[in-house]
């Protein structure tokens, strides 16, 4: 019988070495975790194991477990809730006869609990549990939990015997594995050491960086001017590894990418900040990385890698710019669209042959040209200051047409071949979260995409078209400061009776005029300059285009209700000073924001009308009182916008005596002396062109306004509700300049020419 104890204790104590020597040859903390951790389980006479380390940074407990071909991580803090957790905490050997006997559990200590989450999910019983700490000279380096003893009956004095050893061994391992960063305190000791930063100046660094939201080593390069090099040799000895500068590549080969078991790895990579650098040879891939001791992400590399790497620590910044220009996501590596077309064209041709289906079947969505594509559409767009981009779709073997919109009017931007059509229209979809497989019905979204330090950020509307096909206009919306209320261009008079009354306490102000004329521009202009610590602004907006600090905005979702009425109702019960409802679009939104006009809030909002009088007209046949709205306006904007003439082409002109006459006339003779244009004080000016301009001679637009004062008289025909032709003349009497009458005026500035106003006005 003690010959037979014998060679098991030799049998057992034979596995123990081998084991031991798996334990400590391991690569990493994740082949413990997950690949050794049935070997180790051979030891004990049970059904489970489970090994924790310690991520000290969130003070809990965690393990790698695999399901099929992912890894999934388990947590659970440290503390005395669970029994890990209080084995952990305590440093106490636990071992329970019963998980699910609570009186069992209470009587170790009152706060202990078996979560049955995971057993519910593998449907396995847990019955036994042997919990025993990982601790080596004193610090705690995990857990062991072993599950269910195959005999049924509860552990043996021997189970805990073998327990400590197993875990003596494990709390070793993982101590020489966590070694490599005990020289260094952290990532930029080095500097520290070298006497490159002081260590004061380094925590000041480290809370400015989580106040911008910037990594750390940004600040060190840009505040304090440390050069990368330094950086790299600090982040380098911490890690005990090479430091790659990715700036230093240019733009990869995507074959790095064949290296790889997933096909869309560009998300992940992102989300756990590594990336694919260079291979060498034909067996190793060298990975560039921004925390290599994050051992649960160095596990997900492993299973996403084909064949052996090599960790290499890189700069945050560095590695996204890195995953972007893998995936064509980084625009600044963009060239010239016909180049980057012929190149896909070629690519295309070599991968899938030379016949190309005209439906566009043979290129995707995810094809990294298409997304080169698609993104260097956009840029351009930006680049050139345009406004809208039209991509427009046509039956059969028809080439796709691209145009933008730059200052009002339309141009051909380039020729997309037909094949391409759907993969275009899919990839745009899938950045703005449509629906792609819905090609019957409209669709709107929003498409962001970065550009050097800029965000650009995109209105997409799709609209279904003859044959099937689909066109979709995608507007830049200018995210902005709001501009100056001395830069909106209005006359000396206009200017004065804006600011005036938008800085009254109470009452509505209107601005009207069509779609793309500049509304919320002058809005937020008004807002900007009555924006302060002592009013409280609340907007409504559909969409939010531009931003500013202090103006509380919301956007619209009438999917879910979130409407212009429904928000102003909320807006009256959150204490407001001044409130903006981007459109009055029916009556209920009109009356409710009179309403709160007359109680004390100043209104701002817009309304698609023609003129100032015709607004008054609008509102009462929407069912308006007349009597509350006369009472409540202050006024209304009415405005265009028209093209200028370049600045650095115009040539001077000066108008004959029939040029002014013929102005004159079209401004009112009554009028026409306020302006004091004679032949010898008047200096006109014409379109040139230049390359500028693009050889048109306009540059830019700048806005037409007239706004109606709001008087005795007015208020008497809004009462009668009189006709828009009555109040236009009474307005007129009274001081109110007409757009025509504004567009004439900048024509003798030299902000534009008769003809672009005639176009708008006339």
């Amino acid at each position: 019988m003690c010959k037979t104890n014998t060679n098991i204790r030799l049998s057992y104590l034979e596995r123990l070495r081998h084991i031991t020597h798996l334990i400590h040859s391991a690569e990493n903390l994740d082949d413990i975790l997950i690949c050794l951790r049935d070997s180790i389980l051979t030891l004990m006479d049970a059904g489970r194991i489970t090994i924790y380390a310690v991520d000290k940074t969130k003070r809990e407990l965690y393990s790698k477990v695999m399901t099929g071909d992912e890894i999934k991580e388990i947590r659970m803090p440290i503390n005395k809730s669970s029994i890990a957790g209080y084995s952990a905490s305590t440093g106490q050997l636990v071992i329970v006869s019963d998980a699910y006997d609570d009186k069992e559990l209470k009587a170790i200590h009152p706060e202990l609990k078996f979560n049955r989450t995971w057993d519910k999910k593998t449907k396995y019983h847990t019955r036994q549990i042997l919990a025993e700490p990982l601790v080596h000279e004193k610090y705690l380096m995990g857990v062991i939990q072993v599950i269910n003893k195959k005999s049924g009956n509860t552990f043996t004095p021997e189970d805990t015997s073998m327990a400590h050893e197993i875990s003596e061994v494990l709390a070793l391992a993982f101590y020489n594995h966590n070694k490599h960063s005990a020289s260094y305190k952290s990532k930029f000791d080095y500097l520290v050491r070298q006497n490159i930063i002081s260590k004061n100046d380094l925590q000041k660094s480290m809370v400015e960086a989580r106040e911008r939201k910037w990594d750390v080593a940004e600040i060190l390069m840009k505040v304090h001017k440390i050069d990368k090099d330094l950086i790299g040799k600090s982040i380098s000895a911490y890690y005990n590894l090479k430091f790659i500068d990715c700036n230093k590549q240019g733009v990869p080969s995507i074959k790095l990418l064949d290296r790889l078991t997933s096909k869309n790895p560009f998300k992940f990579m992102k989300y756990n900040c590594w990336a694919p650098y260079k291979e060498v040879g034909n067996e190793k891939l060298i990975i560039v990385c921004e925390d290599p001791s994050d051992q649960s992400k160095i596990s997900d590399i492993r299973l996403l890698t084909k064949g052996k790497f090599e960790l290499a620590v890189g700069l945050r910044n560095d590695i996204i710019q890195l995953i972007e220009k893998l995936s064509g996501d980084d625009p600044s590596y963009l060239g010239d669209i016909d180049r980057t077309l012929a190149g896909i064209t070629a690519e295309c041709s070599e991968t899938r042959g030379n016949e190309l289906d005209e439906e566009g079947t043979t290129v995707s969505s995810s094809d990294s040209g298409i997304i080169k594509v698609v993104n260097q559409v956009i840029i351009d767009a930006h680049k050139k200051g345009c406004s809208d981009i039209h991509i427009e779709t046509y039956p059969g073997k028809q080439d796709t047409i691209i145009r933008f919109r730059k200052d009002g009017v339309c141009f051909l931007y380039k020729e997309i071949p037909a094949n391409w059509k759907k993969a275009i229209v899919a990839r745009i979809k899938i950045m703005s979260n449509l629906n792609i497989a819905e090609r019957r019905i409209p669709q709107d979204g929003k498409v962001q995409i970065k550009y050097e330090d800029q965000s650009i950020e995109l209105r997409v509307a799709t609209l279904p078209t003859f044959g099937g096909n689909e066109d979709i206009v995608l507007r830049i919306l200018a995210a902005s400061k709001p501009l100056p209320i001395d830069k909106l261009n209005l006359s000396p008079k206009n200017i004065k009776y804006f600011t005036d009354a938008v800085a009254l306490p109470y009452g509505i102000f209107l601005v009207v005029g069509p779609t793309g004329s500049g509304k919320t521009t002058t809005l937020h202009s008004a807002l900007g300059h009555i924006n302060t610590l002592e009013r409280k602004i609340w907007t409504a907006e559909d969409p939010i285009e531009i931003t500013q600090h202090g103006l509380r905005q919301v956007q619209m979702h009438p999917s879910i209700d979130l409407t212009f009425s429904t928000v102003l109702r909320a807006f009256l019960r959150a204490d407001p000073d001044v409130i903006m409802i981007g459109e009055m679009r029916d009556r209920e939104t009109a009356s409710a924001g009179i309403e709160a006009s007359l109680t004390g809030h100043l209104v701002f909002s817009t309304l698609h009308t023609n003129s100032a009088p015709e607004t008054i007209t609008r509102l009462i046949d929407l069912g308006v009182d007349p009597f509350n709205f006369s009472d409540a306006l202050l006024g209304i904007l009415a405005q265009r916008l028209v093209r200028t003439l370049c600045k650095k082409c115009k040539e001077k002109h000066i108008p004959s005596q029939e040029e002014l006459a013929y102005l004159a006339k079209e401004y009112g003779e009554d009028f026409w002396p306020e302006l004091k244009a004679t032949p010898d004080s008047v200096t006109m000016h014409k379109p040139k062109g230049c390359n500028d301009c693009n050889k048109t001679g306009y540059s830019g637009r700048t806005g037409l306004h007239e706004i109606l004062f709001v008087d005795d008289e007015t208020r008497r025909l809004i009462q009668n509700k009189g006709s828009a032709d009555d109040i236009r003349k009474s307005a007129i009497k009274h001081g109110m300049r007409t757009l025509k009458q504004d567009g004439i005026w900048k024509v003798l500035k030299g902000d534009t020419d008769i003809e672009k106003v005639r176009a708008i006005c006339f």
